[in-house]
């Protein structure tokens, strides 16, 4: 019997211990440096400042920040010509849904519309007027885990990324359009409840 109860507790305990950390611990882990792309270094080289002074307004305002998630990125287009943007991958703290509580569309609706026009405002107008720089990729990722069997540690991660047009940018920071008139045509990926990552058309 004792050891059906030890065996019991070591479950529990090893439930709701910490996993994997994927979360940056400082400015070394959270900005991308290595980039095999040629136009990807060269553009690093000339932004490297820029990236730093992104991280330092995350930081300061206790934005966790995925490791190398901050950097830049390609999008290719259509037409298959590789656009160049500012990626920004976050895990605010803030965000974490029980498993059981929740169905997957309700947290990409909530984290679509809650968060994402949040953290939108982290980035400024000439963080984005750089040459050969197209635009943003803004990713947020969140837990989703088993609240009964621990609501700290577990369970596994969702994310979405949007792809936002420099201009849609600046006309969002502008008020020129509303959040959900830029994402309606930006690139939106999405990977929920542990399925493979795809491309998605939000309807709101």
């Amino acid at each position: 019997m004792k050891k059906i109860l030890l065996v019991c507790l070591l479950c529990f305990l090893c439930s709701c211990a910490a996993g994997p950390i994927y979360v940056a611990k400082n400015q070394t882990e959270s900005i991308k440096t290595s980039y095999d792309d040629a136009k990807l270094k060269k553009l690093y080289a000339e932004n490297e400042s820029l990236l730093k002074g992104i991280y330092t307004r995350l930081n300061s305002s206790n934005v966790n920040i995925y490791k190398e998630g901050i950097g830049l990125t390609i999008l290719n287009d259509d037409k298959n010509e590789k656009l160049h943007y500012i990626m920004m991958n976050i895990r605010p703290p803030e965000i974490v849904f029980d498993e059981k509580a929740t169905k997957p569309e309700q947290r990409f609706s909530n984290v679509l519309q809650t968060y994402f026009p949040k953290y939108l405002n982290f980035i400024k107008k000439e963080d984005l007027s750089r040459d050969d720089i197209e635009g943003l990729a803004l990713g947020i990722y969140w837990p989703v885990r088993d609240y009964s069997q621990c609501n700290q540690y577990g369970g596994f991660v969702e994310y979405i990324h949007i792809y936002f047009a420099k201009e849609d940018v600046f006309d969002i920071l502008d008020r020129r359009k509303t959040f959900v008139d830029v994402v309606k045509n930006s690139e939106v990926i999405t990977s929920l409840d542990l399925q493979p990552a795809k491309n998605v058309r939000p309807q709101f």
